[in-house]
């Protein structure tokens, strides 16, 4: 039989982090924050913020918009967590994970509650600089199995549990300040649920930042990679619906399957590779490649730091502004006009090359004795050409030594099943090796390189 005190402190660590050392809880003014969160969550740590209330609630005439928390934590105790959840979206505290720091677990959670409020103003303000890392996954517990447990113990840790997870969902429902949104949307939400609690699930791409509405923060002015209206369209149109990849299908190009060495559809390949690149001052009309029996485009307006879009799916039936009134455009960050699938971390790195889409990716090289010779990360660069003969899918791996690797795959129209592999400018041919890992053999040097799928 086990104790109840031993059920209570289980279920409080729903959210089960390693570290070992409790929350350093300060107050602070040495980065854009008054009070900063460093570590395990643990018993009394939501006591203990509050108790720096007098510091970290201030008001500037207008709104709370300066009172913001930093968060740097694995995470720890969800129901201390939640209390603090709770405290910053009724408060209006802004949250903010910096440069090379993490907020997983229940930390996320915290971390999704972010607002500022005024009498006059109010809306989201959770805010990750594109280097940190924002982690999540659903609760779960650890049973000790030398134990043996009554059924009074199985019904309190189950009465336990699932009041806690309806305190997830009811934060995670709660409608955001001033607006018809949720603190967090619905995919994000199946996202948590769906990932192990052994498991992270993390915020990495342009589209999911945008699409749950976090902010990001230390960018550079001009991010790197082809910043097409096409791209910013396709963005803005899905945006109020779901993820763009997902409302457009995974398995194609503004999909997961960008980065596949399968051949991707030519007629897509070929209007990404001639779509015109954003230039400040102009207006482009934008057809949807969702475009068809119902209408689907947009305006696309390239200004000095914001781009401004209207438009209207007639798939979904979705208005994005008024293109018919003046100042009727909506305008967002600049990372609309980027590929969805980009890997915002990625956007610091310089590749000179313009690329569609890029990201981190696992490398290796394996000799014709079926050695692994090397296996680094690596950048995972994608570009779209349209070549005269057919349009290519350009994949471009830049390793830690300087080296590059380069990969041509042909689109394919309906019904083609010819197949056009180039490696390093030498024949190749797509072959399976390993789960989860997609590879390409030189045929001329019997090397192949398998990149993580």
């Amino acid at each position: 039989m086990v104790s109840f005190v031993w059920i209570i402190v289980t279920v409080s660590t729903l959210f089960v982090a390693n570290a070992s050392n409790a929350a350093d809880i300060r107050t602070t003014q040495t980065r854009d924050c008054l009070v900063e969160i460093d570590g395990e969550i643990t018993h009394g740590d939501a006591a203990r913020l509050m108790a720096l209330s007098g510091h970290l609630l201030v008001h500037n005439g207008e709104s709370t918009s300066e009172s913001v928390l930093c968060l740097d934590s694995p995470g720890g105790s969800v129901i201390e967590g939640l209390k603090m959840a709770r405290f910053i979206m009724e408060n209006g505290i802004s949250t903010y994970i910096g440069d090379g720091d993490v907020c997983a677990s229940i930390c996320a959670i915290m971390f999704m509650m972010g607002n500022y409020r005024g009498s006059e103003v109010a809306g989201l303000s959770r805010t990750m600089h594109y280097r940190s890392q924002l982690g999540f996954h659903r609760p779960y517990l650890e049973a000790d199995e030398a134990r043996s447990y009554t059924s009074d113990d199985i019904e309190s840790v189950y009465r336990l549990g699932v009041e806690t997870v309806f305190d997830i969902f009811t934060l995670a429902n709660t409608r955001e300040p001033w607006g018809t949104a949720r603190m967090i949307e619905a995919e994000l939400m199946a996202k948590i649920t769906g990932t192990p609690g052994s498991e992270m699930f993390y915020v990495t791409t342009v589209e999911e930042a945008e699409r749950w509405r976090i902010f990001l923060d230390g960018l550079p002015d001009t991010p790197p990679g082809a910043r097409k209206p096409q791209y910013a369209c396709e963005n803005a149109l899905a945006y109020p619906v779901a993820l763009p990849s997902e409302l457009n299908g995974n398995d194609g190009l503004l999909g997961d399957a960008v980065y596949d060495f399968d051949p991707l559809n030519a007629y897509n390949v070929e209007i990404f590779a001639n779509a015109p690149l954003a230039v400040v001052g102009q207006t482009e009309d934008v057809a949807s490649i969702r475009a068809g029996y119902s209408g689907v485009g947009c305006k696309v307006a390239m200004q000095n730091n914001y781009v401004a879009v209207c438009g209207y799916d007639g798939t979904t039936d979705t208005y994005v502004g008024a293109c018919t009134v003046q100042y009727g455009m909506r305008n967002y960050n600049t990372t609309v006009l980027l590929h969805p699938k980009t890997e915002f971390r990625t956007l610091g790195l310089s590749d000179g090359l313009g690329a569609d889409a890029r990201r981190i990716a696992q490398c290796e090289i394996w000799d014709s004795s079926n050695e692994v010779t090397d296996s680094d990360p690596c950048l995972h660069s994608v570009i779209f050409l349209a070549q005269s003969s057919r349009p290519l899918t350009r994949h471009v791996f830049d390793w830690p030594s300087g080296a590059r690797t380069i990969v041509d795959i042909g689109a394919t129209s309906y019904g083609e099943t010819s197949e056009f592999v180039r490696i390093n400018g030498e024949s190749g041919s797509r072959i399976s090796k390993q789960q989860s890992m997609q590879c390409v053999l030189n045929e001329t040097t019997g090397n192949t390189l398998c990149v993580n799928s």
